[in-house]
């Protein structure tokens, strides 16, 4: 069968010879041949439009299966967050720094300042970013690493957290 661009240039040309023809015997003669042209585009129109929700529920099955696939990434990756706290925790409770294993070595590493400010409006306005209203948290920790000063709205913290190599 043809395309539906072949079947559609047909269907135009055959319109054109519709406007040329002279008497009503060819009129009528290219006027069967345009009804069994807009046959043949109706089956075409048909085919696509089976072939297009065919496409669309693939494409729904392919993103159901990628919701499915990161929510087990997420679960997977939880998983793996469980495991480092609890060996985190272990391993600061036994007061061990480090564990050799056959495939590798476990080893306490403590992790670099960080603040979480508490109250914006308390922070002062040395520490606020111009830009937009946000604070400058990276300078906030360098500040209290240097001098030792608590800063209000702001509180410093510091983790532990294990590392594997």
């Amino acid at each position: 069968m043809a395309t539906l661009y072949e079947l559609s240039a047909g269907y135009a040309s055959l319109l054109d010879m519709y406007d040329l023809a002279e008497t009503d015997a060819e009129r009528a003669d290219i006027m069967d041949m345009l009804a069994s042209a807009e046959g043949d585009i109706a089956e075409k129109a048909e085919a696509y439009a089976r072939i297009m929700k065919n496409k669309q529920a693939e494409a729904e099955g392919f993103k159901a299966e990628a919701d499915r696939l990161t929510a087990k990434r997420r679960a997977a990756e939880a998983v793996v967050d469980r495991m480092k706290e609890a060996i985190t925790t272990a391993m600061m409770m036994v007061d061990v720094r480090e564990i050799g294993t056959t495939i590798g070595k476990w080893r306490l590493q403590i992790n670099p300042w960080s603040c979480e400010v508490l109250d914006a409006n308390a922070v002062p306005e040395e520490w606020h970013i111009k830009v937009e209203d946000k604070i400058d948290r990276a300078g906030l920790v360098r500040h209290f690493k240097e001098t030792g000063e608590l800063i209000d709205g702001v509180e410093f913290r510091q983790s532990v957290g294990a590392r594997f190599r």
